[in-house]
C-alpha cells in the first residue's frame, strides 16, 4: 500500500517519459556508520562529510531509476582526530591510494512496503555485489524526495583493517559495520 502511494506521488513529481537528474542535498543528509568494539561491549560512530548521491529518476518510476554514490573516504570523521588520521592510513582506508568509495545500482526492486537496490560497491579497491534496503520517507514538490537506508557490510570483505592489531584485544574492532544513509534530493543543476 505504501509503495503504491509513493508511486502515485512520484507521478505528480516527474512526467511520464521524462528523465530528471536528482542529487542529494547534503546540508540535510548524512552517511553514518557504527562499529562494534570489543565483541559488542560498546560501539563507535562516525560519518563521511564529502559525498555525492545522484539519482537518474526515470519515467516517474523509482524502479526504472539508477542510483550512484561517490564518497571521499578522506572525509571520515569520528570525533577523535587521532583515530580519524589512523583510519586514513594504509592500515584502514588508505585514502592516498583509494580516493573514492563507489556504489552503482544495477536494479531497484520493491520489497514489501520498502525498496531494495542491488548493485556494485567498491571500497579499498575491492568490488562486491550488495543489496541496500531503503524507504522513501516523503515526496514534496520541486523534486524533494526523502530516502532512508539501513544495511550492514563486513569490513573484512574489503580488506579494511584486516592486518591491524590492537595491543591487548585481538577482536577489538568488529567485522560487521552498520551503515545508515539518510538524505533528501534536489533537482541537479548539471544535466
Amino acid at each position: 500500500m505504501r509503495a503504491t502511494l509513493i508511486c502515485l506521488l512520484f507521478a505528480c513529481v516527474v512526467a511520464k517519459g521524462q528523465v530528471v537528474k536528482l542529487e542529494s542535498e547534503n546540508n540535510h543528509s548524512t552517511i553514518e556508520f557504527f562499529v562494534p568494539i570489543s565483541e559488542g561491549l560498546t560501539k563507535i560512530s562516525g560519518k563521511f562529510t564529502d559525498y555525492h548521491i545522484d539519482i537518474q529518476f526515470t519515467d516517474s518510476s523509482l524502479l526504472k531509476s539508477k542510483i550512484n554514490v561517490r564518497i571521499n573516504p578522506a572525509s571520515i570523521t569520528t570525533g577523535i582526530a587521532g583515530r580519524d588520521e589512523d583510519l586514513k592510513t594504509g592500515d584502514f582506508f588508505d585514502v592516498a591510494k583509494f580516493q573514492e568509495i563507489i556504489f552503482v545500482s544495477d536494479a531497484i526492486l520493491t520489497m514489501g512496503d520498502q525498496y531494495v537496490t542491488k548493485g556494485r560497491c567498491t571500497i579499498h579497491g575491492v568490488t562486491k555485489e550488495i543489496e541496500i534496503p531503503f524507504a522513501v520517507t516523503g515526496v514534496r514538490k520541486n523534486y524533494v524526495i526523502g530516502f532512508s537506508g539501513r544495511f550492514k557490510l563486513k569490513r573484512s570483505d574489503y580488506g579494511i583493517g584486516t592486518n591491524w592489531k590492537h595491543t591487548t584485544d585481538d577482536k577489538f574492532i568488529g567485522d560487521e559495520i552498520e551503515i545508515h544513509v539518510d538524505f533528501w534530493t534536489r533537482k541537479s543543476k548539471k544535466m
